[in-house]
């Protein structure tokens, strides 16, 4: 029994760890950051097990992970709000070409992030960025100003489905 308290006391505080640290430590990890999680993994195994190296504790340590885990999802998928709670929501971080700087600075976003983020999406300019998401897997999505209309974008191959080599030769 000893066992199931200890993985359970382990999982929320690391949950309360992973949910402080911000959705942008979730999406971006820098070599330190590597090497922190290797520590802590090794440091939660010492803390969770103590003394017990049998396989049977550790086996019921995993399970007791993989509940949490499986009842954290369940419970998320029944409740919009203890979806909120355990995996976050979405942020808005640029609206009209402005970034929200509280928002930001919550996040723990530089201006510079946010713009390497749109440059990732082929986003040149913020001024052209509608809406600037901060997903809650700290991952970007971004709505631009303007869409081409239908009848001006260029489709991988021409009219017919034949792509053209560099020579202007068709080619299937």
């Amino acid at each position: 029994m000893e066992l199931v308290i200890r993985a359970s006391i382990i999982y929320w505080f690391l949950w309360v760890v992973v949910r402080g640290t911000g959705k942008r430590s979730l999406a971006e990890m820098s070599p330190l950051d590597l090497l922190i999680l290797v520590v802590i993994g090794d440091l939660v195994q010492q803390g969770t097990t103590a003394n017990d190296m049998s396989v049977a504790g550790a086996m019921i340590v995993i399970s007791v992970l993989l509940l949490w885990a499986f009842a954290a999802d369940r419970l998320s998928q029944r409740s919009k709000k203890v979806e909120g709670v355990l995996m976050g929501d979405p942020v808005v971080i640029v609206h009209d070409g402005e970034i929200i700087e509280e928002r930001a600075r919550r996040e723990r976003l530089s201006e510079e992030d946010i713009k390497s983020a749109a440059r990732e999406q082929g986003i040149g300019h913020l001024s052209s960025i509608r809406f600037g998401v901060m997903e809650a897997d700290g991952k970007f999505s971004f709505v631009t100003t303007s869409v081409e209309p239908d009848s001006q974008r260029t489709p991988p191959g021409d009219r017919s489905g034949q792509i053209h080599s560099a020579q202007g030769e068709a080619t299937s």
